[in-house]
């Protein structure tokens, strides 16, 4: 699995992967899911910025001006700054006996036969593979935990409203700071103008898990 820590201030972007080479000291997430998918405006720095929180900054709109448009400077003589950015996210995984995988450097240097699963996760308005319902993307979903379930809004950084009522996921299952902002600044601190924290995972993702793909990579067995 690829989980990614998205703080966005305007402009300022920290992301934070797990890595498979050493243990993994952060929280213990669920699996991203659709149901925790919202959007929001970074309207900081004189720049209207429309995104969700999948990854996926700004949103084209065919003939018109749409509030799914990014513009600067956020008036209206403001300029159209971009289509649209998808994240991309890759990753290179070695595999022995065809599921357990290699994190050892010594072992990945002398080792014969391994097999190398590379891999690029994204979220995009189009061009995503889907599972065959075509109801679920194998992309990049949010995670639960990391604002307010009852808000239409991602964690704004303005909005206190929009923060985890409990407190903001830590250490395997703790909670920590609740009422205060967790932002790029640290505990309690807003150094930007506007800032926005969610996380997502691409658990959802079971593309080349099937019967017919011998080799397999399951990062969290038996959880996703």
């Amino acid at each position: 699995m690829i989980s990614v820590i998205v703080l966005v201030s305007l402009f300022t972007a920290v992301s934070q992967l797990r890595s498979q080479g050493k243990l993994y000291e952060g929280p213990d997430d669920p699996a991203g899911d659709i149901a925790a998918e919202r959007e929001g405006y970074m309207t900081g720095n004189r720049v209207y910025l429309y995104f969700q929180n999948t990854t996926e900054l700004a949103k084209w709109v065919s003939g018109v001006v749409g509030s799914q448009w990014s513009r600067w400077p956020n008036n209206e003589e403001g300029v159209r700054m971009l289509d649209g950015i998808a994240l991309l996210v890759g990753a290179c995984v070695y595999i022995k006996n065809d599921t357990v995988p290699v994190t050892d450097i010594t072992e990945i240097q002398n080792s014969t036969g391994l097999d190398t699963l590379y891999f690029l996760q994204t979220s995009y308005r189009e061009e995503m593979d889907t599972d065959p319902t075509g109801t679920i993307e194998w992309g990049f979903y949010p995670v639960f935990g990391y604002s307010n379930e009852n808000s239409e809004y991602p964690a704004m950084s303005n909005h206190p409203s929009t923060w985890p009522v409990a407190g903001w996921p830590a250490a395997g299952d703790q909670l920590v700071w609740p009422g205060e902002w967790n932002g790029r600044f640290g505990r309690g601190k807003v150094g930007a103008d506007l800032e926005t924290y969610f996380v997502v995972n691409d658990a959802q993702d079971q593309e080349y898990l099937g019967p017919e793909d011998r080799v397999k990579y399951f990062p969290r067995p038996g959880v996703y």
